[in-house]
């Protein structure tokens, strides 16, 4: 399995619609086949968002390709207009 641990932080006066573009956008993420999971929790003043694939190729498919369905949903559900991405990190699972 392939996981994935991502940082946001929602853009100044724009936290009510950062926590409800992140709820369509996990939404979005959780109907891809291949994605194990996706949960988020606060933590402090940016949000995380863990993700599962089955593996690293099904990752680059939904993540990584500029045309696939991460970069689509960003760009539908504005989710860059609310909140700035702090950083991922990533990896195989190890046991």
């Amino acid at each position: 399995m392939y996981l994935v641990v991502s940082k946001w932080r929602a853009k100044p006066g724009k936290e009510d619609q950062f926590k409800q573009v992140r709820v369509t956008m996990r939404e979005a993420m959780r109907s891809q086949p291949g994605v194990k999971m996706i949960e988020g929790f606060e933590a402090g003043d940016y949000s995380v968002a863990v993700h599962a694939y089955e593996d690293k190729m099904t990752y680059d498919r939904i993540v990584q390709d500029p045309n696939g369905p991460f970069s689509k949903a960003l760009a539908q559900h504005g989710m860059e207009d609310v909140a700035e991405w702090l950083g991922s990190d990533k990896g195989e699972t190890i046991d």
